[in-house]
């Protein structure tokens, strides 16, 4: 005996979109989360004359579903509001065309930076928030360009010189064959060398500008970067700021810059600007260490625990000379110990332009020391001191504690999981869009949709009601209460990228 199966049989009563997905869905925990945030930046962008458009609530549900499943294509996301009933439900059976969809996503970098901030807002009301102690880490995803569309200024004329040569060699073909007719249709390859010349003109006009030594054809905001496995790619550099309790991300961005040196101020004022407050503790990896860096987050009172990049390979005893950190500096008398004992006297400062100068402390005994050859191959020792080295001594020492090593090890554990599940679990290795604003637009949404199974999956852990969770009152006020901030800070021109301007941001607040 089997069930009735009848692909022809029709209902007395209509279906309902409620029925298409299950209660514990996680298209229905996104569905409840985007309806309850506030859109009203987006739809201010809309026009009241013409043909009405697709409610933007709409096109946001699609567009983050299709990024949590790892479908990012505007196409397949169309398809799939025909033929996917988690689709069907957050489109409300409407089938907007994929050119809509692409052009939404392309166009609403403010907007889709204020949903993530707005999502942040409601992991802090369900408590998935800690105390504050965040890690920053980078990571590198390919641009949609190819390595070989990466010119120099010289590659770029040459090819200017061979499209203008093919063109008027083209022309002078057209006018053998048509003479002083005028041809229904532009010939295809002709077009396709206009368009290509453009590009190469912008390109070039780019890299005259910003006075760069290559530039992409293709992606011109895009720069050539190293990746993990060593191989050299146009790509750009994610940033994400993970507090430790969830896994929640709490601040994103997307930079050019392939060194993560430049980043801690600009995420810390990110990090503020979703959260409403400062981290109390920021850890971080050896990407991310400078003097002037730790001498900022000490200012603003920030427990940091950054190591430099010579910590570990000097931790692990692999080095073939003695390392620095093996010579004592005695602060009072000015001079350094070697590890035989012996007094390196201050001998020299050497000047530098953009950085502080630097002391030269000189081994006068080298040549009658046992431990030379451990030491060094040249005639004498020399150890070169930053009067800012202190910092990086004391950030040593905070590591080297019980509490530091177990910080250290706790960064490894929350940060770095979150890239592995975007890369492998979402496959998301390399942008769909052109550009640095647009390829944004693609990194904030996947934090988005992290974001949002953070919450499906704490809510099925913990039991909790997602609506009565939305019903707070207090939820959209909080956000329009850091929206206020901002705006102030960004008036009284607090808000800027350098160390200054954020340490003066700080005492404002």
């Amino acid at each position: 005996m089997f069930k009735k199966y009848d692909q022809k049989q029709q209902f007395l009563l209509p279906l309902s979109l409620e029925d298409f997905i299950a209660e514990d869905h996680m298209g229905r925990i996104l569905n409840d989360i985007i309806d309850a945030i506030d859109i009203t930046t987006i739809e201010a962008k809309y026009s009241k004359d013409g043909c009405p458009a697709y409610h933007p609530l709409l096109l946001i549900k699609i567009l983050l579903y299709g990024y949590m499943i790892n479908i990012r294509s505007s196409r397949e996301i169309h398809k799939m509001t025909h033929t996917d009933t988690a689709f069907m439900f957050l489109a409300a059976m409407q089938h907007p065309d994929f050119r809509t969809i692409c052009r939404f996503r392309s166009t609403h970098l403010d907007s889709i930076k204020d949903v993530f901030s707005q999502v942040v807002t409601v992991c802090k009301e369900m408590g998935m928030l800690g105390v504050g102690k965040i890690s920053l880490d980078g990571t590198k995803i390919k641009a949609n360009a190819s390595v070989r569309q990466s010119k120099s200024a010289d590659a770029l004329d040459k090819e200017i010189d061979k499209i203008l040569k093919e063109s008027i060699e083209i022309d002078k073909a057209e006018d053998e064959m048509y003479g002083d007719s005028i041809p229904y249709q532009m010939p295809k390859e002709l077009v396709d060398k206009t368009k290509r010349l453009e590009k190469i003109k912008a390109a070039k006009k780019k890299l005259e500008e910003e006075k760069l030594e290559k530039i992409n054809v293709t992606d011109n905001d895009a720069k050539i970067m190293k990746h993990k496995d060593g191989t050299l790619k146009p790509s750009y550099n994610g940033q994400i700021a993970v507090d430790d309790k969830e896994q929640v991300i709490v601040a994103a961005d997307l930079v050019t810059d392939p060194n993560d040196l430049h980043q801690v101020d600009p995420m810390i004022q990110l990090i503020w600007a979703t959260m409403g407050y400062r981290p109390s503790i920021l850890l971080a990896d050896a990407g991310y260490f400078s003097y002037d860096n730790i001498d900022l987050l000490n200012q603003i009172g920030i427990d940091s625990y950054i190591p430099d990049n010579f910590y570990k390979v000097e931790g692990l005893g692999k080095t073939k000379y003695f390392t620095k950190s093996m010579f004592r500096f005695d602060k009072e008398n000015d001079c350094y110990y070697c590890p035989a004992g012996i007094t390196m006297p201050f001998k020299w400062v050497q000047k530098r332009d953009d950085e502080p100068d630097l002391k030269k402390y000189i081994g006068n005994h080298c040549s009658v020391c046992v431990l030379k050859n451990a030491c060094t191959k040249a005639e004498k020792r020399i150890i070169s001191r930053d009067p800012r080295e202190h910092l990086m001594e004391d950030m040593r020492k905070k590591l080297r504690t019980e509490k530091g090593e177990e910080l250290y090890q706790e960064r490894m554990s929350t940060v770095e999981p979150v890239f592995g599940q975007m890369k492998q679990n979402r496959g998301f290795t390399e942008f769909l869009l052109r550009g640095k604003d647009k390829a944004k637009v693609e990194f904030i949404m996947m934090c988005i949709v992290h974001n949002i199974e953070k919450i499906g999956e704490f809510l099925k852990r913990e039991a909790k009601d997602l609506k009565e969770v939305l019903r707070k009152g207090n939820l959209l006020d909080n956000l329009g209460n850091i929206g206020e901030i901002m705006m102030n800070f960004a008036g009284k021109k607090l808000f800027s990228s350098g160390n200054g301007g954020l340490i003066n941001f700080f005492n404002w607040i």
